[in-house]
């Protein structure tokens, strides 16, 4: 018995693990199937919340958002309430091919989100998700982007259509297209490029079902049919197993190599938003300035004067096609000098503010952390925290009574690490998964709680992972797998030992018992925390990202 000499890893981001398995058993995904048949196959629980800058941040450290301290796509800038986009040099721990780098062998990562800035490896790397749309520094060696555009053609990290009915096929076609280019990229460079560790990511999947879960659910809102739709996205998975045949064939995989494929997290119906600002403004712990020109904002905003409605016109007459909306909207700060936005905040009367996506996050105007934060550390802090707990349990839904919270949850009690402090002091559960929070966008909308637009489906806590290869029970099902516990079964398997203060585990029940007594864990000194050193997007980068998660519908 022996352990692999080399490992494959997958990612398939937001992809919920029913799907793959209903469609490998209906012989639509043979590849995957394959890999399940000789492997071991289960859910894969995400981060708190389960998004992908903190999930793909932790896939790569083994650590917590405490200790990565990515919680979201946006961070606050110190001494300001302003929120720009977080990128890897903010990103506590050291990273998975970091360990391996080091320990001499030779690593390829590409297209993992979260992975931009790039940092010298050993090997290869070209950053994913979250890259600045124009940005040429996306890969190392730094030649390699020219190489790529001569061996390839023009590389690109991001799609170029967004969902509509009336653009279905446009937008099908440049993702057929999009998934093409990144197959043939990943299969030039295992040939070319031949790694231990191969590490490469499909994001565009979790594209897919944000924008046309309502084509598999035919009860979703959106529906006005029974028609059969389902076809159209399993068909695109199915051309996505044959990417993922064609790379583990390119990367000459075969009896001594463990392939993993995993998604960040799941992804199921999304049926109403709920924008949090606007319940703190009800609740009266958000207060708005009271000076003319902040009244003139509020008024336009109630009469529907918010970006969601002016995006939908955009939409409507064709001028939002792009994911990037390059040419749809104007800066950050001239969006919020019109729409109601934090500019607007009277923040000497405030106690509480939203932003963050998916669960509903919440900060307390801290004095001494926030800029113009009231509330004292301490004895009134956990008032405040007790306050908004309390109203919580009261949040209902306007148009029909019901209940709209299931938990609220403690920072302390999901996190741990050196960046505690940039946890959300308070994180809500929704009661129904389909109530998704709706926060990066300060006052998206008027309505508090009102139908999704752009997506119909979004995330879920549980993601999906394979394993197959050296050691691993064949045909097994697994239990209990986090994606932290990713970083520390792959440093065990290529025989490094695990870092003492990764919060992951190695998934013993993965492998059979005569594999682990062969190759017993080791633990070994506690991670670093500080990566690389801090770097802010440009002016011009940072721009382009808010658009794009903008034009995704990640901000309004």
């Amino acid at each position: 018995m022996k352990q692999a000499d080399k490992i494959v890893m997958i990612g398939l981001d937001g992809v919920p693990l029913d799907l793959i398995q209903r469609w490998a058993a209906s012989g639509h995904l043979p590849t995957l199937r394959r890999l399940m048949s000789t492997g071991v196959v289960g859910p894969l629980r995400s981060t708190v919340p389960p998004t992908s800058g903190p999930s793909w941040s932790s896939f790569m450290t083994g650590m917590n958002p405490g200790k990565t301290g990515i919680y979201d796509f946006l961070y606050r800038r110190e001494g300001t309430y302003q929120f720009p986009p977080v990128n890897a040099s903010l990103r506590g721990g050291t990273t998975l091919w970091r360990y391996l780098s080091d320990a001499g062998y030779r690593v390829g990562v590409l297209n993992i989100p979260m992975s931009y800035p790039v940092e010298p490896v050993n090997g290869y790397m070209i950053s994913g998700w979250m890259t600045p749309y124009k940005a040429t520094d996306y890969t190392y060696p730094s030649d390699l982007r020219e190489e790529l555009e001569r061996e390839i053609g023009h590389y690109r990290i991001y799609p170029t259509e967004t969902f509509a009915e009336n653009r279905k096929e446009s937008f099908l076609r440049a993702t057929y297209d999009l998934l093409e280019m990144l197959t043939r990229t990943a299969v030039y460079l295992a040939q070319t490029r031949p790694t231990d560790v191969l590490m490469t990511v499909f994001f565009d999947t979790d594209r897919i079902l944000h924008q046309l879960w309502h084509y598999l659910d035919p009860d979703h809102p959106w529906r006005r049919d029974r028609e059969d739709r389902e076809w159209v996205v399993r068909d695109y998975f199915h051309q996505l197993d044959e990417s993922i045949a064609s790379v583990l064939d390119a990367a000459q995989t075969d009896e001594n190599t463990l392939v993993i494929v995993l998604s960040d997290h799941g992804m199921g119906r999304a049926q109403n938003f709920i924008v949090l600002n606007n319940w703190l403004l009800e609740v009266d712990l958000l207060r708005l300035k009271s000076d003319p020109w902040t009244r003139l904002k509020e008024f336009m905003f109630h009469q529907g004067f918010t970006l969601r409605n002016v995006h939908q016109v955009l939409d409507r007459l064709g001028l939002a096609r792009q994911a990037e909306y390059v040419a749809g909207y104007f800066v950050d700060h001239l969006l919020k000098m019109v729409f109601l936005s934090f500019l607007d905040v009277d923040w000497e009367r405030s106690r509480a503010y939203s932003f963050g996506r998916h669960l509903g996050s919440i900060y307390i105007n801290l004095k001494g952390r926030e800029p113009q934060g009231i509330v004292e550390p301490g004895a009134e802090y956990e008032a405040v925290r007790d306050e908004i707990e309390q109203l919580a349990q009261e949040f209902r839904d306007p148009r029909t009574g019901r209940k709209l919270i299931g938990q609220v949850i403690r920072r302390e009690e999901v996190y741990t690490g050196p960046y505690l402090d940039r946890a959300p002091d308070l994180i809500l559960r929704p009661a129904e998964p389909s109530d998704i929070f709706f926060g990066l966008a300060d006052f998206g909308h008027r309505e508090t709680v009102s139908m999704v637009y752009r997506y119909s489906g979004m995330h879920r806590d549980d993601g999906m992972l394979i394993m197959s290869g050296p050691g691993v029970r064949p045909g097994g099902e697994i239990e209990g797998a986090a994606i932290v516990d990713i970083a520390p079964t792959v440093l065990h398997t290529m025989d490094l030992p695990i870092p003492s203060d990764m919060d992951g585990r190695v998934l013993t029940e993965a492998f059979m018992s005569d594999y682990l007594e062969a190759f017993p864990i080791r633990i070994g000194q506690p991670a670093v925390y500080a990566g690389m050193e801090e770097v802010s997007y440009t002016e011009e980068g940072e721009k382009e990202i808010l658009e794009r998660l903008r034009g995704l519908g990640y901000l309004g």
